[in-house]
């Protein structure tokens, strides 16, 4: 096999970043533009000692589960993962993906279950980053970040955010296009994204996020687009001169309105700063949460422990069922939220302490009854598993987490420490990506 070849392939599988996936020479094979059950001529683009890359120039026999993208630009931009296939069967494929993931740590027993969804695949999203630049031909563009580059892939109508989303970016791109006239042809564009939020409410925060030049450009963008745009009740402009892929620099500056959003989760009224983490499917989240909470199944006298707490979202959401509440978090403004959230909702025994969940968690002193994890997609450092089971020893942790393979890391180190589970639910907050929340319930055998 080598580069330019082309070769007659089944696909076998779609994995989660959209590839097709065959196999041919011994080597495994991924294909863009095609999916599991097609059967396709497959040009090879790149060849490694152990795998090769093609792209589909013809399916020969379609899959049963294909469809037409609804998006005309979802391969360019690739963040929906599974556009070419129906929804049901996308969420066997995220089911089966969990249960990949299981078996590779050794847990080939392990019930899946089927994967939880409002069967809405379309305007869910609350949040949205939408990249800003200029093209080659000198146009202002708006849009997001082809896989694994900086190069942005115009876009107007994401189906995954609401059309609000869209309106906003294609009036900021109107207001620069006739505000930058007369600039040299190719000058770089210092507003790098628009970061905007929104409550079920409709109400909405917007973050102009520029380079350090730009921040009186980016506040007479900011201006236009909240007189513009009334369902924006608060902005703010934040300066990045990094050149990596994190979205916000450190500090964002209030321009407008309180300075954070309020949305209602599982009965909780929640103040959300642009930093701090919350889930983008806020009807999902509150099904996944509901499943936590029965799976902890409180009497109402324990002590429960959130580590990554953020504003405080899941640990509210048992209130009534725990006597203390402590939670961790890194974010000091988010940490500062969970306990104005906590105080607003009447939750009176909780408290929230700001640190890496890692080490802050060893100097507090807690013995809890039962634990709730809910890390980034990296998952729980080894120390932090081995000091929760080994000196802490929880009789119940809850497990929430974005991403199979880290998930099933550590449950199996939580096993390795004298812990168990006995299946895992699926839930669907992000449609049509290659994304899928899991929790399960693990506990002291």
């Amino acid at each position: 096999m080598k580069k330019n070849d082309v070769l007659t392939l089944k696909i076998e599988e779609l994995n989660n970043l959209g590839y097709g996936v065959g196999f041919a020479g011994g080597k495994t094979v991924f294909v863009s533009g095609a999916c599991d059950g097609d059967t396709a001529k497959v040009r090879i683009i790149k060849d490694n000692r152990t795998y090769a890359v093609g792209r589909a120039e013809e399916i020969l026999s379609p899959s049963p589960d294909r469809i037409a993208p609804a998006c005309p630009v979802s391969a360019a931009c690739g963040g929906c993962a599974y556009a070419s296939v129906s929804y049901a069967h996308e969420r066997e494929i995220k089911r089966k993906t969990v249960e990949n993931a299981l078996r590779r740590e050794g847990f080939s027993g392990i019930p899946v279950e089927t994967v939880v969804s409002d069967g809405r695949i379309e305007g869910y999203r609350n949040k949205a980053m939408i990249q800003l630049g200029v093209s080659r031909e000198g146009r202002i563009l708006s849009g997001f970040y082809a896989p694994k580059s900086h190069r942005i892939v115009p876009s107007s109508g994401c189906r995954l955010q609401p059309p609000l989303f869209s309106a906003i970016a294609d009036a900021a791109v109107s207001f620069l296009e006739e505000n930058r006239k007369g600039e040299k042809a190719g000058a770089p564009l210092p507003i790098r994204c628009l970061y905007l939020r929104c409550a079920e409410s409709g109400d909405t925060s917007l973050v102009t996020v520029t380079r350090s030049e730009g921040i009186g450009e980016a506040k007479s963008l900011t201006a236009f687009l909240c007189g513009r745009f009334p369902s924006v009740t608060t902005s703010f402009y934040n300066v990045n001169d990094g050149e990596d892929s994190t979205v916000l620099g450190r500090e964002s500056v209030l321009l407008s309105g309180p300075g954070y959003l309020e949305d209602v989760l599982c009965g909780n009224r929640l103040k959300i700063s642009p930093s701090a983490f919350y889930q983008v499917n806020r009807p999902m989240a509150e099904r996944l949460y509901q499943k936590g909470r029965k799976l902890l199944s409180l009497t109402g006298k324990e002590t429960l422990c959130d580590l990554y707490c953020g504003i405080g979202s899941i640990g509210l959401s048992m209130k009534g069922d725990f006597s203390r509440l402590v939670g961790v978090e890194i974010v000091p403004d988010a940490v500062r939220r969970a306990a104005e959230n906590a105080a607003a909702n009447g939750v009176i025994n909780a408290e929230f302490h700001c640190g890496d969940a890692g080490i802050l968690t060893q100097s507090l002193s807690l013995r809890p009854d039962a634990v709730i994890l809910d890390p980034p997609r990296k998952g729980c450092s080894a120390a932090l598993i081995e000091y929760l089971t080994d000196t802490l020893s929880p009789e119940k942790i809850l497990y929430i987490s974005c991403n199979p393979a880290t998930f099933a890391r550590d449950a199996r180190i939580f096993c390795a420490h004298g812990y168990s589970f006995d299946r895992v639910y699926p839930f669907d907050l992000f449609p049509r990506t290659g994304h899928c929340e899991v929790v399960t319930l693990i506990t002291r055998a």
